[in-house]
């Protein structure tokens, strides 16, 4: 089997036409029709893009070369393990951080937040740049762990405005009432329009 067939067992396994291919990888549909008939071959970026739409490896399309299954079946529960660790570590990392502030107040307790919001980034995004991890399983990260990490980074600047102290979750202050409504309500229509998209992209 060719390059050319390969492209287009995958799409017609994916149920979508040559114009919707198209539009996903950004090329006119005459020329994903070129690749479908051999008249022409795609640039490595969009085999890169094709690879990451149809969940195969570059190997594959490539050469037709299909990893081991038990190296499918190793990467497949790794990157199921990372997908769930991901998105709990950003609200392990935010309740233990509110902990260590309301303890100790110190910069300690803030580092410790960003340490942790940041490796569950990081995790998820290496598994996904590894594909070990769909893009959905990307956007499921998000729908969990987003509000730990907006509710985090919002109150920093809430608090850095209305009291000139990073503490990470919102101080309340008897003269700041109007800010901390306009903060939370700010932070509810963002968490509601983010939950929503992110939704969509799910059921894509």
């Amino acid at each position: 089997m060719k390059l050319a067939d390969r492209i287009l067992e995958l799409r017609k396994q994916k149920g979508i036409s040559q114009e919707a291919l198209a539009d996903r990888l950004g090329v006119s549909r005459q020329a994903v029709s070129k690749w479908e008939s051999e008249q022409s071959v795609p640039e490595l970026d969009k085999i890169v893009l094709m690879s990451d739409f149809f969940e195969v490896t570059t190997d594959y399309l490539l050469k037709g070369i299909e990893p081991a299954a038990d190296e499918k079946k190793t990467g497949k529960h790794i990157g199921n393990a990372l997908a769930l660790l991901a998105p709990y570590m950003a609200w392990i990392g935010y309740i233990m951080t509110c902990a260590f502030w309301y303890e100790n107040q110190n910069a300690f307790a803030i580092m410790n937040g960003f340490i942790w919001q940041i490796g569950s980034v990081v995790v998820i995004y290496a598994a996904r740049l590894n594909r070990i991890i769909d893009p959905k399983a990307v956007a499921r990260y998000w729908m969990i762990a987003f509000p730990a990490i907006s509710i985090f980074l919002s109150s920093l600047l809430y608090n850095l405005l209305g009291s000139m102290v990073l503490a990470p979750y919102p101080l309340f202050l008897a003269d700041r009432t109007v800010l901390l409504g306009v903060w939370a309500l700010v932070l509810i229509c963002v968490n509601t329009a983010v939950e929503i998209y992110l939704h969509k992209r799910i059921r894509q």
